[in-house]
């Protein structure tokens, strides 16, 4: 698989909507197609979890902050923040949960939420000036969700909501500690990672499931500043 492809390009067809090609396309769900961590260790998103004492703070904040990602990445990096594309299209909710790990069931519980049909979308986030990679990311819509809230697939989610200023709720669920070789390669920095999955809701109704592995990268001395 290719794992550093251009940024995101879609082009509105004669529908007029810029996702009318994923939403009539399908990917797999095979047990590891959105690169789940080989755990270490999970829990609750409790920030005195003593697994947590030793993380460096930014990542800390990164993990149990409940702003938009995209803005707190910018915010650390001082660059706006670009995404890259790796593959869109409609899953199979019951097949979807079924390649989910044992060790990530509610995770798996929550994708039935969105209900069907089921869309995937997988990204990875890096500054657009140093194209630096800082995340790796699986979102799950449903297809309707998709299409009203996230018109530009061109930008991360996060400045989708903006420009569409739409107010969302963020319901962190767990929090998750392991290893992936593909996200060290896309990343091009080694593992253990840190990563989280939250529900984003609007009006009390999910939108959609995150699931975002943070770069091992992302610590204060590394930072600009």
């Amino acid at each position: 698989m290719e794992l550093s492809p251009s940024p995101l390009t879609y082009q509105a067809d004669a529908a007029g909507s810029p996702w009318s090609a994923a939403l009539c396309s399908n990917v797999s769900s095979g047990q590891g197609d959105w690169w789940p961590l080989q755990l270490h260790w999970q829990g609750e998103v409790d920030p005195l979890q003593p697994e947590l004492v030793q993380v460096d703070p930014v990542l800390r904040l990164l993990l149990l902050g409940d702003g938009l990602t995209t803005r707190n990445l910018a915010a650390l990096t001082q660059e706006p923040i670009q995404a890259h594309l790796l593959d869109t299209g409609r899953v199979d909710l019951p097949a979807e949960q079924r390649a989910a790990p044992q060790s990530m069931q509610r995770l798996a519980k929550d994708l039935a939420r969105l209900g069907s049909p089921l869309m995937r979308r997988r990204v990875w986030l890096c500054g657009a000036t140093s194209q630096q990679p800082l995340l790796y990311a699986t979102s799950w819509w449903n297809s309707d969700h998709l299409a009203r809230y996230l018109p530009h697939p061109n930008l991360p989610i996060g400045q989708n909501l903006i420009q569409e200023k739409l107010e969302t709720f963020r319901e962190l669920r767990r929090l998750y500690y392991g290893e992936a070789e593909p996200i060290a390669r896309l990343l091009n920095c080694p593992g253990p990672f840190w990563a989280r999955h939250y529900l984003l809701l609007h009006r009390g109704q999910p939108l959609t499931v995150i699931y975002e592995v943070f770069s091992s990268r992302l610590r204060a001395r590394v930072l600009p500043g």
